[in-house]
């Protein structure tokens, strides 16, 4: 035992002759079940060898001194051969019965040193003496079992040094006692060089096995990782693996894709790649065939798109393959990948119809009817085909949009465009170009008569009632046509002229549709003219102030001054507030003005008799956007005029578009001091309820009323319902309007406290308001524009 622990210490220095002292615990233990592999495959031939060899032994020492010894010799062999045997007998039944006795490896060494014992006594008892016959079997046995060793135990180097070590060290003590010197150095020579050639072979050997199961041992490492990363890939994207043979058929299908194609992998495999997709795909035939030439010329492809017919719906697969070839460079087939890119699709779908659709009305948008007019153009300029542009614009959209949400809105515009293209044609087009604004172009019987008869039918879609959660709203629609060629021929043109022509029915009551006509476009150059003129008045000091006489219903004598605005341009003369007001609301100048209003009135004011007050009627627009308290404010401090000789006029319809708003902003205007009317009663909604809600000063009588009370019993019942109202809530009553003496004595009777208009005067100038005060006051002083202080007997003398 101790001699084979001996044998198994040189492990060490052994693995590191051969290399092996680099290999981890399982290499190490793959390689030892390789020796022992390799020792079970050769335990048959030695012991072949030895029994052959011991019979001839046997024969030829029959009859001699040492027949006795060699039986005994042979028998004890034999017992270990059987040994070895029955082991070998046992693996060959059950595989794991021989690695068991390799975790105990110095079993197999000790094995091989009582081989080697007994075969290396045999040379010492044989040789010196022997007969020529008898010598030379025993010297060829010897080497033979040398040889034996270290090439069937090559692998096993410390069983090799087990069984060869006493075999030499036997043959070169019996070589030492022959008597032929000769013949004993020819032995010697002849076992050293058979050695050390068979120690050398058998260390190249275990070197190339160790080295292989290193490098096996790195592919299959590697091989698992390539696996893994594969199975990740394929379970944590959208992408999959196929591999074709050389042939063009599917092998080794995986799960992955015969998920994809909604088929069982054996389906798959097989089945010819291109006839596949001919199978499975719409448009297979062109698809089979681009495929087809690519592996034909066996070419690289990518970003090959199918269309595929799975489970009743249509998916997208993008397909990229390459030629595989063999380590000879035979071409062996194709390995590729697929994606599946329908999500990638349906995004790219969507987002090429938001491009060009309206995401709310799912109308074409802004952008895709101007391509679509420029095509229309096109073929107007080389087919001179006729079409219409129709420009929609709704009618009190804003009103529900501010009332019942931005949410009622959309589904109010979704219903819309609903209804629009519920009226059209197929080869019609319509878009929505923005907020409640939409378009249409007609291009097949896109004549006068049928453009009006669309204009009226969309005109009565839109406006039948819509109802939203059991309430019902209405709205209408305005409709400007302009034809081309008629009404232009450039894509701007032809958009122009329909908004111009939209422009004209709004101005004329909205709910009705408008043609374009040549004096709109004169009207729209004169009105663009303003807007620019406009913008500059300001700043170049055009706006003046004229002052209409307020008189008391009791004596006529002037109570004060409405201050009304005038354009004094330097080419059109004095422009009316009527023809630019609208204007300035709508361009943002508007604040400005109203602001400069109040300002000039209050300065003007301030120059005046003390008794007398002036009213300045506030644009709702002027209203909404200014810090109207403030410039009031202001107002008052830069001129010194005392708040209560300053009246604010607003309109009824400005407190029901925003009530709580405006009655902040009246509250604030009321703690100043001023006083605050409400303008043109009765002409609107006439609610009582912001009479109640907010304490004004006075009720101003629109002066249609006035009008009408000479011819009209029911305008006289109406004023003088309003006067009672006034007396009620202990209102001042103001009428304007007045124009005749009969409708000054009327509204004297029913209580009014102050009258305006022509009857009284008309509006004046500063310098004609100087010359008003001087006639209507005894003894007055009034310090005009210039600076002058004027009185009654300064008058006369000058005149």
């Amino acid at each position: 035992m101790r001699i084979s622990h001996f044998f198994w210490s040189l492990s060490a220095p052994i693995d590191k002759l051969v290399g092996a002292h680099h290999l981890g615990p399982v290499l190490r233990a793959q390689f030892k079940k390789e020796q022992i592999h390799s020792l079970v495959q050769t335990m048959p031939i030695l012991a072949a060898g030895a029994v052959i060899t011991s019979f001839l032994l046997l024969a030829l020492t029959a009859g001699t001194q040492v027949f006795h010894f060699v039986i005994i010799w042979a028998a004890g062999l034999h017992a270990v051969q059987f040994f070895c045997m029955a082991v070998w007998l046992g693996s060959r039944k059950d595989s794991g019965a021989w690695a068991a006795l390799a975790d105990s490896a110095r079993v197999v060494a000790l094995a091989a040193l009582v081989q080697g014992l007994f075969w290396g006594i045999l040379p010492i008892l044989l040789l010196p003496g022997a007969e020529a016959a008898l010598k030379l079997t025993v010297e060829i046995a010897v080497v033979g079992v040398l040889a034996a060793s270290c090439f069937a135990l090559a692998i096993f180097p410390q069983a090799a040094l087990a069984l060869g070590l006493p075999v030499l060290g036997g043959a070169l003590w019996a070589a030492s006692m022959l008597d032929n010197a000769a013949e004993a150095n020819v032995l010697v020579v002849l076992l050293l060089t058979c050695s050390s050639i068979a120690a050398m072979t058998s260390a190249g050997l275990v070197r190339k096995v160790v080295r292989h199961l290193f490098t096996e041992s790195r592919v299959r490492e590697q091989g698992n990782i390539i696996s893994l990363l594969l199975k990740e890939f394929e379970e944590n994207s959208g992408d999959w693996l196929w591999e074709l043979d050389s042939d063009g058929r599917i092998v080794r299908p995986s799960a992955r894709f015969a998920a994809a194609a909604g088929c069982q992998a054996e389906e798959l495999s097989g089945e010819g790649f291109c006839d596949f997709f001919r199978r499975k795909c719409n448009d297979g035939e062109l698809l089979a065939a681009e495929l087809e030439r690519h592996i034909a010329r066996r070419m690289t492809f990518q970003g090959i798109e199918a269309t595929i017919k799975h489970g009743g719906e249509q998916r997208w697969w993008r397909l990229t393959g390459k030629p595989a070839f063999d380590e000879a460079d035979q071409y062996v087939g194709y390995i590729g990948t697929a994606s599946d890119i329908t999500a990638e699709k349906n995004a790219e779908r969507r987002i090429n119809f938001l491009a060009h659709h309206d995401a709310l009305t799912g109308l074409s948008n802004r952008a895709k009817f101007t391509e679509h007019l420029k095509h229309c153009v096109a073929r107007l300029e080389r087919y001179g085909c006729p079409f219409s542009v129709f420009y929609l614009d709704l009618d009190q959209f804003k009103s529900v949009n501010d009332s019942r949400g931005h949410l009622a809105g959309d589904k109010l515009l979704i219903q819309v465009g609903q209804r629009i293209h519920a009226q059209l044609r197929e080869t019609d087009f319509a878009a929505r170009l923005g907020g409640d604004e939409f378009a249409i172009i007609v291009t097949s019987h896109c004549g006068a008569q049928d453009a009006a008869a669309l204009a009226l039918r969309l005109i009565d879609a839109v406006s039948e009632p819509y109802d939203f959660d059991g309430e019902t709203v209405s709205i209408g629609v305005s409709v400007g046509i302009a034809m081309a060629p008629k009404n232009g021929t450039r894509p701007d043109q032809i958009l122009r002229n329909a908004d111009l022509a939209l422009y004209r029915a709004k101005a004329d009551g909205r709910g009705v549709y408008r043609f374009f006509e040549i004096q709109m476009d004169a009207e729209a150059r004169e009105r663009r003219m303003l807007e620019v003129e406009l913008r500059e008045a300001l700043k170049a000091g055009e706006f003046v102030l004229h002052y209409q006489p307020l008189v008391s219903a009791d004596d006529n004598k002037p109570s004060g001054f409405e201050a009304l605005i005038r354009w004094n341009h330097p080419i059109r003369g004095m422009v009316q507030p009527a023809e630019f007001i609208t204007i300035a609301e709508q361009i943002g100048v508007i604040r400005e003005i109203g602001d400069w209003t109040i300002r000039e009135a209050c300065m003007a004011a301030s120059r005046w008799p003390n008794e007398l007050l002036v009213a300045v009627n506030l644009s709702a627009k002027h209203f909404e956007a200014s810090d109207i308290a403030a410039v009031v404010r202001d107002a008052l401090a830069q001129s010194g005029l005392s708040p209560s000789r300053l009246e604010l006029e607003i309109t009824e319809s400005l407190l029901i578009e925003c009530p709580d708003e405006v009655l902040a902003k009246l509250t604030d205007l009321k703690a100043l001091g001023v006083t605050v009317a409400m303008d043109d009663f009765g002409t609107g909604y006439s609610s009582l309820s912001y009479l109640l809600k907010f304490p004004f000063d006075k009720i101003k009588i629109d002066k249609s009323f006035v009008a009408a009370l000479t011819e009209d019993a029911v305008a006289r019942d109406i004023l003088r319902s309003i006067a009672s109202l006034g007396k009620t809530l202990r209102m001042h009553i103001t009428a304007e309007g007045v124009e005749t003496q009969t409708q000054a004595e009327f509204l004297r009777k029913i209580a009014c406290t102050q009258l305006q208009g022509y009857y009284f005067a008309k509006p004046l100038s500063e310098l004609d308001l100087a010359s008003y005060l001087l006639t209507h006051f005894a003894t007055v002083s009034f310090t005009g524009g210039s600076g002058r202080r004027l009185t009654k007997a300064a008058s006369k003398k000058a005149g």
